[in-house]
């Protein structure tokens, strides 16, 4: 059996840590998805109103579908981070 110095397993401490933040911060991303038969922002409006009143908008993408000849549906996806209630960038319990 192989035992590590300990330069090794403090760099592998830290690197599962690392790791473990960053998870963190992709798991509290999400996103919200609206569509309109009128225009894009109309779209992006109809998404935004879903929004919790914590979040934080990093991009939106929007997406035109004919549907018929002369008729459009345009669909929109925010995605968003939610900021902890107390201003905090720690996690939530």
């Amino acid at each position: 059996m192989a035992v590590l110095p300990a330069r090794s397993l403090l760099l592998a401490a830290g690197l599962v840590l690392s790791l473990g933040s960053l998870g963190q911060a992709l798991a509290q991303t999400r996103s919200i998805t609206a569509e309109s038969i009128w225009d894009k922002s109309n779209a992006i409006e109809r998404a935004q109103q879903q929004l919790p009143a914590n979040a934080t908008v990093i991009d939106s993408k929007c997406t035109v579908v004919n549907v018929r000849t002369g008729n459009y549906r345009y669909i929109c996806t925010l995605t968003y981070t939610l900021t902890p209630p107390n201003g905090s960038s720690a996690p939530a319990p």
